[in-house]
């Protein structure tokens, strides 16, 4: 899975709830999302989520031991992303 998709993933998930279509009886721009929909955008993230975890614990038990510079870079990369998802989705 490349980075694209990954982040396509997640902007769907962070912005799951906000829908410019549709309308409610107080007038705000949300729609409302069916609860199957919402259980499968919950369970495709979760998954992704967890295939990540797995691939870096893996790599990272075998491969980067031996680079470590690479998995110091490496973790600070995805700390700095997952730190901007984090933002981004408060403000």
């Amino acid at each position: 899975m490349n980075a694209y998709v990954l982040n396509k993933w997640l902007l769907k998930l962070q912005c799951a709830y906000l829908n410019t279509q549709g309308s409610s009886p107080s007038d705000t721009p949300l729609k409302r999302i069916d609860d199957g929909k919402f259980f499968i955008i919950i369970m495709r993230f979760l998954f992704i989520l967890r295939t990540l975890v797995q691939y870096f614990l893996v790599f990272g038990n075998s491969i980067f031991l031996h680079f470590r510079s690479i998995s110091i870079k490496l973790i600070k990369v995805v700390s700095l992303r997952f730190a901007m998802c984090i933002k981004s989705s408060i403000y």
